[in-house]
């Protein structure tokens, strides 16, 4: 058997030429895996991750007599985020070595976010540490899967400080989210911030569904500003939609959309109207996963409004049916505003 370069000296051949091909080629057998073999891959590394974290928990308990995270433990979560971020800097085309990383990197930011809280017995410190480094992983923007984690870290820890204090109408003040989060999408920064602004939009929705239900009286105010800025978004999104390129004006199909959104947004529970923010702004940027998380939502919270109301049955069913009556006439306007000659 010849080597290369005999093979492209007997034939003329550009050998560096001949050496750039057969590695893209290599490059392409080795994306063109299997999905089940790349999800194996992916698999086994985040569980390599998790036992190396054991491995870690084990070795700070019985030979360094740390019962209780701190700053010692702080250092070695920042550790090995900085590990994982390394890792990332060398790794080029193998899904178990950036899955790794990416675990790493999460499990380094938990253990220094939640060693930082334990140390300063505070949600806040914690939710400082945490997002300092999710303001890291932004500035190098890499990894979408690593930034959504961070920021779901970020932002879980700075909700639960609001919990903690009982602070007055922190459901309120959770809904804030939602407009950050639909700005990001629809303004994106310089840095890819889409992994970011999916925390920011999930923030409302995903605290109801732990809570349960909104209409808790230790929500205090039945969340109507929550409501109101969940309307206010929804109102700038169909406005939004108007004056998109493609939109010639603000047309009745847009506006009777635009009302019915915001009566459906005062009568659902706060979670229900987080998830009409992010299916109207799935339907004005035409962003297909968004329409299904906020659908998805949505099953979820028309039932539990339906069993929270403190309402009689009669009453109950009357509203389902006007909102009913508004989306079929909603739907009505729009197919005839469809089928009109431009």
């Amino acid at each position: 058997m010849t080597d290369l370069t005999s093979f492209c000296g007997a034939l003329n051949i550009d050998e560096a030429a001949a050496r750039r091909v057969l590695e893209s080629e290599r490059g392409a057998a080795d994306r063109a895996a299997p999905w089940y073999v790349l999800l194996l891959l992916g698999f086994g590394a985040w569980i390599t991750a998790l036992i190396m974290i054991a491995f870690v928990a084990v070795l700070l308990h019985f030979i360094f007599d740390l019962d209780e995270p701190g700053l010692g433990s702080a250092a070695i979560g920042a550790v090995m985020f900085v590990c994982g971020l390394f890792i990332q800097a060398k790794t080029t085309q193998s899904v178990f070595a950036e899955q790794f990383a990416i675990a790493l990197v999460a499990a380094g930011a938990g253990i220094a976010a939640g060693s930082i809280g334990f140390e300063f017995e505070s949600w806040w410190s914690a939710a400082v540490g945490a997002a300092a480094l999710t303001a890291i992983d932004i500035w190098r923007g890499r990894y979408a899967q690593q930034q959504f984690l961070l920021a779901a870290l970020a932002v879980g820890l700075t909700v639960a400080g609001l919990s903690d204090e009982m602070v007055t109408h922190r459901v309120d003040i959770v809904a804030l989210t939602l407009p950050i989060g639909a700005f990001l999408y629809l303004r994106p920064p310089a840095r890819d911030m889409r992994p970011t602004a999916t925390v920011l939009l999930l923030t409302l929705p995903t605290y109801a569904l732990l809570m349960d239900s909104l209409y808790s009286p230790a929500y205090g105010g039945a969340g109507w500003p929550a409501r109101a800025i969940a309307l206010a978004t929804v109102l700038v999104l169909a406005w939004r939609r108007g004056r998109a390129p493609a939109a010639r004006a603000l047309n009745l199909r847009e506006i009777v959309v635009a009302l019915i959104a915001a009566v459906v947004c005062l009568l659902l529970p706060p979670g229900g109207s987080a998830a009409l923010v992010i299916l109207m702004l799935a339907f004005v940027l035409g962003h297909w996963p968004l329409a299904i998380v906020g659908l998805l939502l949505e099953v979820y919270f028309v039932p539990r409004f339906y069993d929270d109301l403190a309402l009689s049955l009669l009453t109950k069913s009357w509203i389902l049916l006007a909102v009913g009556a508004a989306l079929l006439a909603g739907y009505a306007v729009s197919r005839r505003s469809g089928a009109a000659p431009s």
